[in-house]
């Protein structure tokens, strides 16, 4: 995942994650962070509601952020089909305090995207460096017990 999107996963502040492709797995997975940052994902960190929960997490700066490393391990529970109902019943969740109050805000719920909900967030500290792919891939077995060591939170 490209940051900040994928802290805001390993603290808790974004439980869907959406995505243009649909999955039939479901089970634990490692969230990953690029190693890249991008113009625009960099000035979306000097943003609110983005700065704010980045700092709530320990996070006073895009420069901060861990790249090209496993953030955190995660349980995908289910996945939503997004559109307007959808975006309407995550921002009255969020409002009753079932979902972080900004999980409207980190994602993409339009007509044609899935979310991804997560459960059981384990953020990695500190984050272990490991080469990522895109798509749901294995961990090699050395990074992935190192992974499960630093796991806290769980």
């Amino acid at each position: 995942m490209t940051q900040p999107w994928a802290t805001l996963v390993a603290i808790g502040a974004n439980l869907i994650e959406t995505r243009d492709w649909p999955t039939k797995y479901r089970g634990s997975f490692a969230i990953h962070a690029a190693k890249g940052l991008p113009p625009e994902a960099r000035a979306l960190c000097r943003r609110q509601p983005f700065r704010e929960a980045l700092a709530a997490g320990g996070y006073a700066s895009a420069d901060e952020l861990p790249r090209g490393a496993v953030v955190a391990m995660v349980n995908l529970q289910s996945l939503l089909v997004c559109g307007p109902a959808t975006l309407k019943e995550i921002r009255s969740r969020s409002k009753r305090g079932e979902l972080p109050a900004h999980e409207a805000d980190f994602g993409d719920f339009s007509d044609g995207r899935y979310g991804f909900v997560l459960d059981r967030v384990c953020r990695v500290e500190p984050s272990v460096p490991a080469r990522g792919m895109l798509g749901f891939w294995e961990l090699p077995r050395d990074v992935e017990a190192v992974v499960r060591q630093r796991c806290v939170g769980r």
